[in-house]
């Protein structure tokens, strides 16, 4: 299972950089979002990335092995505002174009609430909520996994059959002499080979010069952007308000205001992964960069359907399954691999510090502040407040800045995904278009030279193969149709 954090909750640096990778295999995935501030557009953005990975690739269709869970509720006072998160959250989730399907897929908790209710002994709301979610996970890993997993491997397993017996019946052909390549066609299709090579190079070179330029844009962008932070933060502070009391719940008014300063610090760094990574550094690079991969992967399919056509060779087939596997998506909905991929992953990478782990450590600092350097009357209730204030934005700013090295290396790694995950999806392509020819000239190299007895025990292992295959293709839909009933 997979941990899939919005903005600000992601304690584990390196989950972010290698999400993509896991979540192709993972059984499930879990999006975490703040109730403060939920369904940023750049959670949407992951949402509907994350929609499509876990679907094979598929964007239109609602993920059954996604959970959405929303923190920080007990945050919310009114039950208005309660009610609009949820609303809002089920609005995009469940509504006319669904995101998830399949039951109990939407959670409402507060993991500190929750934590509280245990460590005490008590119940609570939130406590029932997390033991739902947690009920949940556990009935679909027990009960509904293995329908999916039946499913997702029912579709690889027809997209394979496909094309074996594309290529067998290829191989067929090239033995009853009906796919005979000249001399001239041999020497086209190592043009081929060598053109699909140098396309590989081109796109490669163009991304490393595209990811540098956007790695230095970056490194300058924040830059001036942390310049200013600190006074931003200050100026937000004076609308931080809790109903706790600087005497009687010292301790809770200090979780208020850390809850608060925690929540600013991912809006200022969400706004700038959004604003300025995604949509001033990264959105032209990766457009270019799309827009290449495209036109060169659309010039080697072209390549690919024209010698099929001259040849009588079924590289249309095998192609189906090459770019269903890569994703290829030429003029698709959501451009190449579908937006740039940041959509919230710049701010769950930088913000790995902060969430639960920041706020026993600023709640300390400040009680110790209180008891041994406010000297205000217990009356001055602003002037009090003010300083609480002041502590915690100085000891959650110094954890900031103690975290720079790590931040510029999340920094680094989320631009390189973008770029390297692209080129990957081009590059497989590529080989599968470049194994297409090669095993045309295996199979013309290997006809030449075998005799005719050779060559009808070679159509007859091909027969056999191409009958234990559509036998398994019938018992694969029988089982289907069984289960279904």
């Amino acid at each position: 299972m997979e941990i899939v954090d919005s903005p600000g909750l992601n304690e584990h640096p390196d989950r972010t950089a290698i999400t993509q990778q896991l979540i192709k295999d993972t059984d499930a995935a879990i999006f975490l979002t703040n109730a403060l501030r939920p369904l940023t557009q750049g959670e949407r953005d992951l949402m509907q990335d994350l929609r499509k990975q876990l679907n094979g690739g598929k964007a239109s269709e609602p993920a059954d092995n996604l959970f959405v869970l929303v923190n920080f509720m007990d945050l919310l006072r009114r039950e208005k505002d309660r009610q609009d998160v949820r609303q809002r959250i089920e609005r995009f989730v469940q509504g006319q174009n669904p995101i998830i399907e399949g039951e109990n897929r939407i959670h409402f908790i507060s993991a500190q609430a929750a934590l509280d209710a245990i460590l005490d002994g008590t119940e609570n709301e939130y406590l029932k909520a997390f033991q739902n979610f947690t009920q949940s996970i556990e009935k679909f890993l027990t009960l509904e996994r293995g329908s999916l997993e039946i499913k997702q491997s029912v579709t690889k397993i027809k997209g394979l059959i496909q094309a074996c017996l594309s290529q067998l019946h290829q191989a067929e052909e090239v033995l009853d002499g009906k796919l005979n390549l000249s001399e001239a066609e041999r020497q086209k299709v190592l043009e081929q080979i060598g053109e699909a090579s140098g396309r590989d190079v081109k796109i490669r070179n163009l991304a490393d010069q595209l990811k540098k330029q956007a790695l230095q844009q970056a490194a300058e962008s924040w830059g001036h952007w942390k310049k200013s932070l600190s006074d931003r933060l200050a100026e937000q502070s004076k609308h931080w308000r809790s109903e706790n009391s600087h005497i009687w719940s010292q301790e809770k008014l200090i979780k208020d205001y850390s809850n608060y300063f925690v929540r600013d610090l991912e809006r200022e760094i969400d706004g700038w992964a959004n604003t300025q990574l995604r949509d001033v550094v990264l959105k032209q690079k990766v457009e270019v960069l799309d827009r290449d991969i495209t036109q060169q992967l659309e010039a080697l399919k072209h390549n690919l359907s024209f010698f099929d056509r001259q040849v009588n060779a079924s590289f249309n087939q095998q192609m189906n399954f090459i770019f269903s596997k890569t994703s290829f998506d030429v003029g698709g909905a959501g451009g190449f691999v579908g937006g740039i991929g940041v959509g919230g992953l710049g701010t769950v990478a930088l913000m790995f510090f902060t969430g639960l782990g920041l706020i026993p450590i600023i709640l300390a600092g400040v009680t110790a502040g209180i008891a041994g350097s406010f000297c205000l009357g217990v009356l001055d209730i602003d002037g009090i407040n003010n300083q609480i204030k002041s502590k915690v934005r100085e000891l959650g700013f110094q954890k900031f800045k103690e975290s720079t090295d790590e931040i510029a290396d999340r920094l680094y790694e989320t631009v390189c995904s973008v770029f390297s995950n692209r080129v990957k999806v081009a590059d497989e392509a590529i080989t599968q278009i470049i194994s297409c020819y090669e095993n045309l000239l295996a199979q013309q190299e290997k006809a030449h030279k075998e005799t005719l007895e050779q060559r009808d025990a070679e159509k007859a292992w091909i027969a056999q193969q191409r009958r234990e295959l559509e036998q398994v293709q019938n018992q694969i839909e029988a089982i289907l149709n069984q289960s279904a009933g």
